[in-house]
């Protein structure tokens, strides 16, 4: 290998190497994906909406895919579950439905899914839960976002919590290397990375909260509470990480898809974001904040 992360060509010509152009399409492709998050957390409403929910419904085909459902059934399961979810998104006008309830139309299809799929000796377990994770991805940042009066601060907070967490444990890991966390479900994993995840991600997001707290005021929690549910979270994130790798290495599959140059799939990107994000509103509304 030569320097700079080229290698000659057949003409002896240097190229960028494979691990640069992949390093190349996950920034760029992760650029593009913040900034469409960000912008649907700035506008919130239907903007968020269109853009979670369009997420949430490429998530459910991905799991079901994953999880060996194919051909008419993936079709009818993913149309009988990407309804519901939309279902769920917009429960309260529709059916009088508020905070968590609004996850019960997720929640009835994905029983109804599961007991279908028990009757072709499938799994109901984890034919439900595709419904039910899915809707996670819509409504977890539906929710946070309409928390008054820091919603917006909210979000941006847990989009930080995972992004940061994600980016400390690539490069700490990286860096540093040692002991493999869990070689058996992520081969490339440390527990060095594990930590500088939890060390950047903890303070970075901190940092943005406290800084939002002296210039607009304080209408996010602080203080012990504020790092202790940042660190928190920033655990849950990186569980979310393992818990997809174990259910791609359930199934053997490398990617959730090919969808994202770098990255995989949808789910692959928000495995994270669905666990810190479901833990985040949970904890929030327990600590009564």
């Amino acid at each position: 290998m030569s320097e700079g992360g080229h290698r000659p060509d057949s003409e002896g010509k240097l190229k960028p190497s494979r691990g640069a152009s992949e390093l190349a399409a996950r920034v760029i492709s992760s650029l593009a994906l913040a900034g469409l998050a960000l912008s649907s957390a700035w506008f919130g409403g239907l903007v968020l909406i269109a853009v979670w929910s369009v997420a949430a419904i490429a998530v459910l085909r991905e799991w079901l895919k994953l999880i060996g459902v194919n051909g008419t059934s993936l079709t009818a399961f993913w149309i009988f579950g990407s309804a519901s979810i939309l279902l769920s998104v917009f429960a309260d006008t529709l059916f009088g439905l508020e905070d968590y309830a609004m996850a019960l139309p997720a929640l009835i299809a994905a029983v109804v899914l599961g007991l279908v799929a028990q009757t072709r000796k499938q799994s109901f377990f984890w034919t439900a839960g595709g419904p039910l994770y899915a809707a996670i991805v819509v409504l977890a940042p539906i929710w946070l976002r309409a928390r008054e009066p820091d919603g917006l601060v909210a979000l941006l907070w847990l989009f930080l919590v995972v992004w940061i967490s994600d980016i400390g444990a690539y490069f700490v890991g990286r860096r540093i290397g040692g002991p493999k966390l869990w070689p058996a479900i992520s081969p490339k994993k440390t527990w060095s990375g594990l930590f500088g995840g939890l060390f950047f991600g903890t303070l970075l997001a901190s940092g943005f909260v406290l800084l939002d707290r002296m210039v607009i005021g304080p209408i996010f929690i602080g203080g012990v509470a504020l790092f202790g549910l940042t660190l928190a979270t920033s655990l849950v994130s990186e569980l979310g990480d393992l818990f997809e790798s174990a259910m791609k290495r359930h199934f053997g599959a490398k990617d959730s898809g090919q969808i994202i140059p770098g990255h995989g799939g949808i789910m692959d990107r928000l495995d994270s974001f669905v666990a810190a994000g479901l833990f985040a509103v949970i904890a929030l509304d327990l600590i009564g904040f």
